[in-house]
Parts: C-alpha cells; sequence; structure tokens
C-alpha cells in the first residue's frame, strides 16, 4: 500500500531505500566523470573558432551581495538615528523661530502698541467726556468778531471794508469785503505772485533780464523811472521794487515780461473777480485770497518763494495794521497809498495760527486811515488770542 507521508519527509523512508538512493548517485556521479573524460579525449577546434564559454546563469539570490542580520539591523538602527536627529533639529528651528516672533512682537506692541492705544482710549474717553461747546476759529465763531468790525466802522467818517481769513480752517469775516477801490500799489502783490509762481514751476528764472524802456515809465513812488532807458534788471529785483517801495515802473515792467494774461488767469484761479483793466481795481476780499494763495505756495515750495516772503516782511507798514498786535508778531504785508486811499494787507502769525487782514479805505486822511487800521488790527488779535 501507497504512504503519502514517504514524498514529505525523508526519515520515514525505509533503509534498503536509502542505500538504494545513494547507490544511484555514486553511479550517475560516475558517469558523468566517464562523460567529461570523453569529451576532453575528442579532437577540439583550433582557439579561432572556439566560441567563449558561455557563463552559468547565477540566481537572483547569487547576484545580490550576502548581508547577515546583524548588519541589517545596524543599517536600521542608524537609519532611524539620523531621522530622530532629524526631527530634534527641526523642532529646535521652529521653537528659536516662534520664540523670535514672539519677541519682535513683544516688542512692538511695548514700543507702538501700547501707546497708541492708550491714546486712543484717551482721545475717545475725552470726546466722550467733554462739554458741549463750539469749535473756536470757524465762520461761526468768527461772527462775533465781524459785528465787532461793522459796529466799528460804521462810527467812522469816510469808507471802509475790511476782509479776514483763517489761514488754517479757511473761515471768513469783515465788513463791506467786496467793496472796490482803486488798487493803487497792492497790484504789485498779484504780479509778484504770479512771477514766483513761474519761478516755483520751472517757467522762469530768477535771474531773468528785463531792460527799461520808455513805455514802462509812469509818475509815482519809486526809483527805477529815474534810470537810464535800457537799464537792466533782474525780475527778483523787479519785484522787490515793486513790493518794498511801492516801484510803479518796477511793476509795469514785471507786467509787460509776463505778460497781462498770465496774471489775469492767475487772479481769476486765486478767486479775484477783477484784472489789470484800467484802472485796475481791487477788494479787501481780493487781497485775502491772494494772500492765502501766497501762504499755500510757500508751505509748498519755501525756497522759491522764500525771498518773495522776505520782501513782504521789509516793508514799512509802522503805524497801521502791526500796531494792533502784540509787539514781536510776525507780520508780511503789503501797502498801497493813492491820495484819500490807503489800503494794508497783512499775514499775521498770530498766537492761535496766521490770518490774512486786509484794510481798505477811501475819502480819509492817512492819519486817520492808520488809526483805523490799528483799532481794527486789534480787534482781530483779541479774538485770536481769547476766542
Amino acid at each position: 500500500m501507497y504512504n503519502n507521508s514517504d514524498k514529505f519527509t525523508s526519515k520515514k523512508q525505509p533503509a534498503n531505500r536509502r542505500k538504494a538512493q545513494s547507490a544511484n548517485r555514486k553511479t550517475d556521479g560516475g558517469a558523468r566523470k566517464t562523460d567529461r573524460a570523453a569529451s576532453s579525449s575528442r579532437p577540439q577546434p583550433p582557439a579561432s573558432n572556439r566560441r567563449p564559454p558561455v557563463a552559468a546563469k547565477q540566481t537572483h539570490r547569487q547576484q545580490r551581495p550576502a548581508q547577515s542580520k546583524q548588519g541589517a539591523f545596524r543599517k536600521t538602527a542608524s537609519l532611524g538615528k539620523y531621522r530622530r536627529r532629524k526631527i530634534r533639529w527641526g523642532r529646535l528651528g521652529g521653537v528659536l523661530a516662534v520664540a523670535a516672533l514672539f519677541g519682535f512682537g513683544a516688542q512692538w506692541l511695548i514700543i507702538h502698541g501700547l501707546p497708541q492705544l492708550a491714546q486712543r482710549l484717551r482721545a475717545d474717553v475725552t470726546q466722550v467726556t467733554a462739554k458741549s461747546q463750539p469749535l473756536p476759529y470757524t465762520s461761526g465763531s468768527y461772527l462775533a468778531l465781524s459785528r465787532q468790525i461793522q459796529l466799528y466802522l460804521r462810527s467812522q467818517p469816510g469808507t471802509y471794508a475790511v476782509a479776514g481769513t483763517d489761514l488754517t480752517t479757511g473761515a471768513t469775516f469783515g465788513y463791506g469785503q467786496r467793496e472796490a477801490f482803486s488798487a493803487a500799489g497792492t497790484i504789485a502783490l498779484p504780479v509778484a505772485i504770479s512771477l514766483y509762481s513761474a519761478i516755483a514751476g520751472g517757467a522762469m528764472k530768477p535771474t531773468t533780464i528785463v531792460h527799461l524802456r520808455a513805455q514802462d515809465e509812469q509818475a509815482g513812488p519809486g526809483y527805477i523811472g529815474g534810470m537810464p532807458v535800457g537799464t537792466p534788471f533782474t525780475v527778483t529785483q523787479l519785484a522787490r521794487a515793486a513790493i518794498v517801495r511801492g516801484d510803479v515802473v518796477a511793476t509795469n515792467m514785471l507786467i509787460r515780461k509776463l505778460g497781462v494774461a498770465q496774471i489775469d488767469a492767475f487772479m481769476t484761479e486765486a478767486g479775484s473777480g477783477h484784472s489789470l483793466s484800467q484802472p485796475p481795481l481791487i477788494t479787501p476780499r481780493d487781497l485775502t485770497l491772494y494772500l492765502a494763495y501766497l501762504y499755500t505756495m510757500d508751505q509748498a515750495h519755501p525756497r522759491s518763494v522764500g525771498p518773495l516772503m522776505a520782501d513782504l516782511r521789509a516793508v514799512n507798514g509802522e503805524g497801521r495794521i502791526v500796531d494792533g498786535f502784540p509787539a514781536g508778531t510776525r507780520l508780511a504785508q503789503v501797502v498801497g497809498d493813492w491820495p484819500k486811499e490807503f489800503h494794508n494787507a497783512a499775514i499775521i502769525w498770530t498766537v492761535g495760527h496766521p490770518i490774512a487782514l486786509s484794510i481798505c479805505s477811501d475819502g480819509v486822511t492817512m492819519a486817520a486811515a492808520r488809526a483805523v487800521e490799528a483799532h481794527v488790527a486789534k480787534l482781530a488779535a483779541n479774538f485770536e488770542q481769547h476766542g
């Protein structure tokens, strides 16, 4: 009877069967040796015709280098150690980055954040707890000053008009602001501002030369009219003569150089309704508009406009608007006097902030006009100081 267990284990095979298998192996080995001997005795072909021996095929296990279990374990342990070290360095870098960001954030919060927060909270508390009161230096608050000026001027003989502009808030005040008068020497103000506007814009150089011509001659104050025809002057020299000395010939030379159209365009841009028509007219409101324009231009181009501001500060206005303000008050002004007409306009840097003030008169004496100008200026100074 056939036993299936014989093909799975050699231990259960009979001893005689094992002997038979061993004998067969010996017989096969002897036969193979005989075959090799016979083949060696055969004649061999020439070396040139002999094929190279074919290398025996190697199994997949024979091609791969043998690795011991101990070597594989060491490699695995080394790789794990490298990964753990990399993770530690990554964690350390992340912690340092977070710490740096937190440090910068805390520094910004201490230096900038907390002070700004405190300032805003303080402003909110002040806004909530402050008593309701009208804002100073607005058009509404200037109404009281306008009434004082009106009551005072109505009691004075002659014709007076006053215009004022707060150069910080833009509020206006005055009495008869649009009353027209002969421009007289104050016409030099829009001409000079138009010139320096061209200089600030690069359209003209301060050293541009203008020669005196016969058509520029006119009777009036100044010294250029006595110069020979053809005498050269720079445009800045002419502007200084027109502003500081009221030189009518210097003003005419500037008008000829700039052109009537350019000056009229500036006057319109500033808000004036007048032009250089003959005879030129001006209102107190026009003068404050020109001064406000000049103040803004000086803020934007202090180097270019600085010489004109210096000329205005050099004008001799003693006994006029300047007398109404405390001693030492900074002031830049222009004057224009004509028989029985006296005009004075100025930028005054008051205690609170700068204002533009212009006063025009007609049908009065010089002494009366100066007294009125000083008194009106005093009313404005008191308002600016006390509200």
